[in-house]
């Protein structure tokens, strides 16, 4: 029983619901006893290793990648020009539809440590 604002009320609970909240309290209090572990520093770790894009891997796949577009057949790499960062080949420049942003992507994928291509190709209307 307790009194809230002049008022008596009975709150009954489960038995296990008394056992639950009193072993809670129990452990509550065996924590307050408890040995505090010595203090002591730990040692600072410093990260320093960045990673550095390799120029010669980068022009050695922008070669690769534009050797594989102009010698394509079917596709007309005049206009597009070729960039390559940490693997990553920009393809940019006029084509002139759909299906050749498409086959350029497929011909520079094909390339042996490209990881990801991405265009920006520009599509001119059919005037």
């Amino acid at each position: 029983m307790f009194q809230f604002a002049n008022r008596t009320f009975l709150v009954r609970a489960p038995p296990g619901a008394m056992l639950a909240a009193w072993l809670c309290w129990a452990v509550a209090a065996s924590a307050d006893n408890a040995p505090v572990p010595s203090a002591r520093t730990l040692d600072a770790i410093v990260v320093t290793a960045k990673r550095r894009p390799d120029p010669v891997a980068d022009e050695k796949l922008t070669q690769q990648v534009a050797s594989a577009l102009h010698s394509d057949p079917y596709f007309y790499d005049e206009h597009v020009t070729v960039t390559v960062k940490n693997g990553v080949v920009r393809l940019e420049g006029v084509v002139f539809d759909d299906s050749d942003v498409f086959d350029a992507v497929r011909i520079a994928r094909r390339i042996a440590g490209v990881r990801r291509v991405v265009t920006d190709f520009y599509i001119p209307d059919g005037q």
